[in-house]
């Protein structure tokens, strides 16, 4: 073999050996060795010339509460009144219109709010289109407004009501798909 060869070989096994070695105290020392075992611990070991540090002493005690006699008499301050606003009726422009139709009622209501406006919308625009007189046919019948068809027993409204065309209270008032439908859509400004 060539010399440089076996120098190199010599020098390998003799850091494979040194490595091993030093691999092999390392194992020794940190598992078991009671020499340096204090070298691992995570806790400083206490030295013995320094005297222990003394447990915290209590807290100071606390003066006397104040006695009533001298304290001021705490007299609840009322809160302030919040004015709420009270709700006022006004005058709302409102249009009914159903869809695929044109407007079936136009007019004024008076009302709380939109919402109040918009409801007493829909009952007028129910009642007017209910109320109203149907078109005249074709052929006139001689009789003013169309048809006559007698009223039922019981059910004639007089006075002031019949003019108006108001509905008396205590009264039932049904109104078919098609007739809401005709106003189902009212907008108020």
């Amino acid at each position: 073999m060539n010399p440089s060869v076996e120098r190199m070989a010599r020098r390998m096994r003799w850091i494979k050996f040194s490595a091993s070695a030093a691999l092999a105290t390392l194992f020794v020392l940190a598992l078991g060795s009671r020499a340096v075992a204090p070298l691992w611990a995570q806790v400083a070991a206490t030295n013995p010339l320094i005297a222990p540090v003394p447990a915290p002493s209590a807290p100071a005690q606390l003066p006397a509460p104040v006695s009533t006699a001298i304290a001021p008499v705490l007299i609840p301050v009322p809160g302030l009144p919040t004015p709420s606003p009270t709700p006022v009726q006004r005058a709302f422009n409102c249009s009914c219109f159903g869809r695929g139709t044109g407007t079936q009622w136009m007019g004024r209501v008076t009302a709380l709010s939109y919402f109040n406006a918009r409801q007493q919308a829909i009952g007028a625009c129910l009642a007017y289109n209910v109320n109203r007189e149907p078109a005249a046919p074709l052929i006139s019948s001689g009789v003013p407004g169309g048809l006559n068809v007698p009223p039922l027993a019981g059910t004639a409204v007089t006075g002031l009501a019949a003019e108006q065309g108001l509905i008396l209270p205590g009264t039932i008032n049904y109104y078919s798909a098609g007739q809401f439908e005709v106003c189902s859509d009212c907008t108020c400004d």
